[in-house]
């Protein structure tokens, strides 16, 4: 009798983050002539809520921040963040975007990305506190062209030249400033649906800072980057969920508190 296990011995492996180590059901099926039996494992998958549950465990009881841990809260698209951040907490930003730029568009990028999330933001970290340095990356990076300009790049900018607060929040001139640095223009206002859609057909990204509604329960920063039919798409540094959404202006207008739009010469 030959036992095939699903094991080290047969070159498969379980692995704990993407398991339970709960068998679900064991098949067997009896060969012909006896001379062998196969005993097929299936290994029941873990859901979302439980991987999720599990990776708070680990955290809290490797001593995480409790911002870190709080992620799982507010987003739990970022646990594989929470999950790595004993392991690269000490990482330095990746210096580029790689190729995923496409010439004419603004890219999504996410705050808690591992290639930049861990990187220090004053006295937190970008995946924390760093959607301004993160929207301002999607926009510079977009509009020139140029995967130099990451989270972390901008990130050190906004603390070398005091654009960040004693609780880790941007101020809101970096957005009004800080483009001058990559030579684009920008202008500040409230803007109406109508100035909105123009900017937007021109090419022109609007970066917002919101209060508590559909993006926070706080304050935030988000990027308008098209419109079509009443409804805006936006990359939300912090949701790809919210990024794949198409918004109604109308419905999220109230939550903005502020309007920054760019432009190049």
């Amino acid at each position: 009798m030959l036992i095939l296990i699903v094991g080290g011995a047969a070159g498969w492996y379980v692995r704990r983050s993407q398991m339970t180590a709960e068998v679900q059901k064991i098949v067997e099926a009896e060969g012909r002539g006896g001379d062998r039996k196969v005993r097929q494992i299936t290994i029941e998958e873990e859901t979302e809520e439980e991987k999720v549950a599990r990776i708070r465990r680990i955290a809290q009881e490797q001593g995480y921040p409790d911002s870190v841990i709080e992620l799982l809260d507010k987003n739990p698209e970022t646990v594989d963040f929470v999950a790595h951040y004993g392991d690269k907490m000490n990482e330095p930003g990746a210096e580029t975007l790689g190729d995923e730029l496409v010439k004419g568009q603004i890219p999504k990028l996410y705050q808690w990305d591992e290639r930049w999330g861990y990187s220090v933001y004053g006295t937190s970290i970008i995946a924390v506190s760093g959607c301004g340095p993160t929207c301002m990356a999607m926009v510079a990076s977009g509009l020139l062209n140029d995967p130099s300009i990451t989270p972390a790049n901008v990130a050190a900018y906004a603390m070398e030249n005091g654009y960040i607060d004693g609780n880790n929040d941007t101020y809101w001139r970096f957005m009004k400033e800080a483009g001058a640095n990559w030579n684009i223009s920008c202008y500040d206002g409230q803007l109406t649906e109508d100035q909105v859609r123009s900017e937007l057909e021109q090419g022109h990204p609007v970066i917002c800072t919101v209060g508590p509604g559909n993006f926070t329960q706080n304050g935030h920063f988000i990027v308008l980057t098209g419109y079509a039919d009443g409804k805006v798409r936006v990359n939300d540094p912090f949701s790809r969920k919210n990024s794949d959404t198409e918004w109604v202006f109308a419905e999220i207008a109230g939550q903005i508190k502020a309007m920054w739009v760019y432009s190049i010469d």
